[in-house]
């Protein structure tokens, strides 16, 4: 299978103001910008996927991807056949869902924790898994960035990981899936776009 994409990268400022921190919602509206310039998308809709690298304080490199066309992106493809390995790389807040509280009672709703890091590598295996792609488990490698807020005045700080692996297609329909859709939580604020090492 052949998956045509749309890709741009730009080295720029992150969005936030110089008295504060960065923040994962301002990588958010700054890889909005990039997407869309002055066009305008239904509310809802983020027909795009980003990853931003911290390389100093005021310049950071974003890049995006999208099965649509978008100002200055460059048309791309890749072939994905079942069988075909790429290492791969993606950024990653390690979490866990879970329904039962700090004190063992059952929540109305799920909620993520953070996952230990020794669960780190099954969690990947299973979840890329799910996304169509099987990771070579002596392959697995991960790189603690840092941790970010997402919000300004957020007192919750993510501890971001950047994820390398062997992985190989085992279902190509599911694997061009996450090629655009990404293969993580927090997908808006720049994880879980998959790009090759």
């Amino acid at each position: 299978m052949q998956v045509h994409y749309y890709e741009a990268s730009a080295l720029c400022h992150p969005g936030n103001t110089s008295e504060r921190p960065v923040t994962l919602n301002d990588y958010h509206r700054t890889a909005w910008h990039l997407f869309s310039g002055d066009t305008h998308y239904p509310q809802r809709e983020r027909p795009f996927i980003f990853r931003a690298q911290w390389l100093t304080q005021e310049q950071h490199l974003f890049s995006v991807r999208s099965a649509r066309d978008f100002p200055h992106a460059e048309k791309r493809v890749l072939t994905l056949n079942e069988g075909t390995t790429l290492q791969l790389e993606w950024h990653w807040v390690p979490t866990v869902a879970t329904r039962l509280s700090s004190s063992g009672e059952r929540l109305p709703r799920s909620q993520h924790i953070p996952a230990p890091r020794e669960r780190w590598a099954s969690l990947i295996i299973e979840r890329m898994q799910r996304q169509g792609w099987a990771i070579n488990v002596g392959s697995v490698s991960f790189y603690p960035l840092g941790r970010w807020p997402q919000q300004h005045k957020s007192s919750v700080q993510h501890p971001v990981v950047r994820v390398c692996a062997e992985a190989t297609v085992i279902d190509t329909s599911l694997a061009a899936t996450a090629w655009f859709q990404g293969v993580s939580r927090l997908r808006t604020y720049g994880m879980g776009m998959l790009c090759p090492c």
